[in-house]
């Protein structure tokens, strides 16, 4: 699990990002963000944010999605500080809140730029349309091993390379929600869903919390190949070390979003309000890119790279349909068939 990074932005007086608000009053000068977005991936927005309201004080708090979801949770029903907003990739932890009534409903008036399946009940929010790649070593891939899609790399499992052994890595969906809910959303798009993850087992798979883990491991050559990672930081670990190929799945790309959610128990949300508005901004939109977190507006281009063709993309949509993964027995028995096939 990442480390609790706090990163605190003291600021002094300014003017608003929106043309006609008023100055917060002195209870709502802080800001508390819990996010699972890395800090340097947002640093921009931020410092951006903080030009345009130096009224509020900033407190950034990274950490993995799950202990977000837990602490808010925890906090929501007994007590204790909450932050003013929660922004991670767990799609479905985030509609859990939402379901279990513990967001804040608000009408961002940035919501129009936003497509349908971006935005539940104005409680939850996608901020970003991401799509869910492989990476593979290329100084490493046994020749005539390279893959394009699902079923291609399904074959390159299934043939057992003795360079592979011990060499593939992917989430540990036991551990991390976003990779649990990457595999739920794969099992529900293919039938090669399944038979994927028992390749990997026999493969020796290697399991990591997050997707910056499995890229650096590929980057590292200690894997060849991985499997189901962000495409925002498959590009990042590209940008670093060229023996890195990532592939844009050709048969279909589940896109996924980071979703931003104001807890109904917020101490600042007047605040919130102005950093979700901001983020869902052209110019918030635009830091994201620049960092290859692909833009949800319609009007905000993504970086060439990254742009997938509407006919591959299967988006995950900020929908009540996301709870049936966290149903129990329906929990229970997708991680024993997991274990199951990874002989774990």
């Amino acid at each position: 699990m990442r480390r609790l990074l706090p990163f605190m932005l003291l600021l002094s007086s300014g003017c608003d990002v929106m043309s006609g608000a008023k100055r917060l009053d002195g209870d709502e000068g802080g800001l508390v963000i819990w996010s699972s977005t890395d800090r340097p991936v947002v640093r921009e927005l931020l410092a951006d944010f903080r030009r345009r309201h130096p009224e509020i004080r900033l407190t950034y708090v990274e950490m993995s999605a799950l202990p977000i979801h837990r602490l808010v949770e925890r906090r929501a029903r007994h007590g204790g500080d909450m932050p003013d907003l929660v922004w991670t990739s767990a799609m479905d932890l985030q509609i859990k809140l939402v379901n279990d009534g513990h967001a804040l409903r608000y009408a961002s008036p940035q919501g129009a730029a936003l497509p349908s399946w971006a935005n539940w009940k104005n409680e939850a929010w996608g901020v970003t349309a991401e799509p869910v790649v492989m990476v593979y070593n290329r100084r490493l891939l046994p020749p005539g091993a390279a893959f394009s899609s699902h079923a291609e790399l399904l074959r390159i499992l299934e043939a057992r390379l003795p360079q592979l052994r011990n060499r593939v890595a992917t989430y540990d969906v036991t551990n991390s929600a976003v990779g649990y809910l990457y595999l739920s959303q794969d099992v529900e798009a293919s039938r090669l869903a399944w038979p994927i993850v028992r390749a990997l087992g026999a493969n020796g798979v290697r399991l990591f919390p997050t997707s910056e883990e499995v890229i650096a491991d590929v980057s590292a050559g200690r894997s060849v190949i991985g499997y189901n990672v962000l495409a925002s930081y498959a590009f990042a670990g590209r940008r670093r070390n060229a023996d890195v190929e990532v592939v844009l799945p050709k048969d279909y790309a589940l896109v996924s979003s980071r979703i931003a959610v104001i807890p109904a128990q917020a101490p600042h949300p007047r605040a919130a309000r102005l950093f979700l508005d901001f983020l869902l901004s052209r110019d918030g939109q635009r830091h994201l890119v620049a960092h290859m977190m692909p833009s949800v507006r319609r009007d905000v281009p993504s970086v060439q790279p990254l742009t997938t063709p509407e006919s591959i993309q299967r988006a995950i949509r900020v929908s009540p349909a996301l709870l049936v993964l966290q149903d129990r027995l329906t929990r229970k028995r997708f991680l024993e068939e997991w274990r199951r096939l990874t002989a774990r």
